[in-house]
């Protein structure tokens, strides 16, 4: 057992199986970028605090979403000079409502 973020490694190709054609090393390595980049944008959890599910289900998305990065193509890459080349990947909608659900604002007419 791996905790990795908000993410245990043990059984995570069951929830991305994709995960199964990677190194346990790139795994770990896409799994705390995620959390790096999700922890900015969750709403601080107290002390102690139980971590929600949606929690690890958004650092789990980001970090697909990054590896989906990896395998497309250039065109969302900028600095591509030929050495260097960093892919813009900011958090996806799914990821964002998981971290900061909107709540139903009711209508009327």
């Amino acid at each position: 057992m791996a905790l990795i973020g908000w993410v245990d490694t043990d059984g995570i190709e069951g929830l991305w199986p994709d995960s199964v054609t990677l190194s346990p090393e790139d795994v770990a390595a896409l799994l705390q970028s995620a959390y790096e980049q999700v922890v900015v944008y969750a709403p601080a959890l107290p002390d102690a605090a139980v971590v929600p599910e949606r929690y690890r289900q958004a650092q789990l998305a980001q970090a697909r979403d990054n590896y989906s990065a990896t395998r497309s193509g250039d065109g969302e890459v900028i600095g591509f000079n030929g050495d260097f080349a960093i892919r813009v990947r900011p958090l996806s909608t799914q990821v964002k409502q998981l971290l900061r659900p909107r709540p139903a604002v009711p209508r009327v007419g």
